[in-house]
């Protein structure tokens, strides 16, 4: 079969290749080559046409990066990696860490992420901006993903009791009773128990003891109970306390509100 090599203009040279094909059949059977001439042989116009076919290609493929956020550079979730806590320390930043846990495409990438703030729970919890952060792992992540912070609150005895009582701290103490599993929370619980009588009359720790009322186990409950029991006059006469004692009586069992009752009227004073 014959063959003809034709030399065919960039723009012409396009709409021959829309069907990704370089040859095509003639009415006599020969086989027609198209193929694209060679740069010296280009008119100048046809170099021109080249060029802004060329810029135009670069400038899509930008664009298209652009709208996509796959540029060249790391994503945006692996763009903070290495800066995790000081970025959380800050308004602005604790924004960006929180948007690229939100945005993580996994959840090994996001766990690789709070890893950073292993070793740093503490501070983390009572920093005005680094305890939003915690709160958004908390809401996000899965409970034996949170197990570091329970542990960093357990390494010093009474280290629960003051978070708990800090105006900060004290929502990530209520968040983690809400969220772990009753297995994880047995130290942290025990904790609330040893202190729940100050805990209780405190602007901010009697939440943790509430939280533990409503989501803690049944014996949990009952111990709770019984402290506030013992301890009513105290406990009810501070205005904090009358949450707790609200608590008590809305999620403890039926059969123990029996204390509380006892409890209270053998002070008139609190029933007035």
């Amino acid at each position: 079969m014959a063959s003809v090599s034709v030399v065919v203009p960039p723009c012409e040279l396009n709409e021959a290749l829309a069907n990704q094909s370089s040859f095509f059949a003639t009415a006599s059977g020969a086989a027609l080559q198209v193929r694209e001439p060679e740069p010296e042989a280009l008119p100048e116009k046809w170099a021109r046409s080249r060029r802004r076919a060329t810029w135009s290609s670069k400038a899509s493929t930008a664009s298209g990066y652009a709208e996509s956020g796959t540029s060249g550079s790391p994503r945006s979730t692996c763009s903070i990696a290495g800066s995790v806590v000081s970025l959380s320390a800050s308004p602005e930043g604790c924004r960006r860490v929180q948007d690229a846990l939100d945005k993580a495409a996994s959840d090994s990438e996001r766990e690789l992420l709070v890893s950073e703030l292993h070793g740093h729970a503490i501070k983390a919890m009572r920093c005005p901006h680094a305890n939003h952060v915690l709160q958004k792992c908390i809401s996000i992540m899965s409970p034996a993903s949170l197990q570091f912070l329970i542990d960093e609150l357990l390494v010093h005895e009474g280290l629960v009791r003051k978070v708990a009582m800090h105006r900060y701290g004290g929502r990530i103490v209520q968040q983690l009773l809400r969220t772990c599993e009753a297995s994880q929370l047995r130290g942290l619980a025990e904790a609330v128990l040893q202190n729940a009588v100050e805990l209780s009359c405190h602007t901010f720790g009697n939440f943790a003891v509430q939280h533990l009322l409503e989501f803690g186990t049944a014996e949990q409950k009952y111990g709770l109970v019984r402290i506030i029991e013992r301890n009513m006059q105290r406990v009810a006469r501070s205005a904090p306390g009358g949450g707790v004692i609200a608590a008590a009586l809305s999620h403890a069992a039926a059969e123990d509100l029996v204390w509380i009752a006892r409890a209270a009227i053998q002070d008139p004073a609190l029933l007035a």
